[in-house]
């Protein structure tokens, strides 16, 4: 019987704390969400023209320019012929990128 107790007790407990931490949960996740859109402020995006040639040149582009400072997000089209960059603006800036892809051996022209 005094098993019995304890395991009651148990699971009461359980039913008293699991609320509690569950609105301690969603509180989090407005928390987080709060801190990614202030951050989505600073989320800029640019794209380049460039004079790639072959599906190497998008490899090479790829490999260097998404480890740059601050880039978020890249597509490179050799198609199009374009880099499309997202970036922190904390972190860079359009002449920064620009400046690495033209080490790379490529042209970066902004389009407007």
């Amino acid at each position: 019987m005094n098993m019995k107790r304890i395991l009651i007790l148990i699971v009461a407990a359980f039913l008293v704390a699991a609320p509690a931490a569950d609105a301690q949960r969603r509180q989090d996740k407005k928390q987080k969400t709060e801190q990614k859109d202030s951050r989505d402020e600073n989320i800029c995006s640019v794209t380049f023209s460039t004079n790639m040639s072959c599906q190497n040149c998008v490899k090479k582009i790829n490999e260097n320019i998404s480890f740059e400072r601050g880039v978020k997000a890249l597509d490179v089209s050799l198609k199009d012929q374009e880099i499309k960059i997202s970036y922190d603006k904390r972190k860079t800036d359009e002449e920064k990128l620009a400046a690495s892809i033209k080490k790379l051996g490529y042209k970066a022209e902004k389009v407007k």
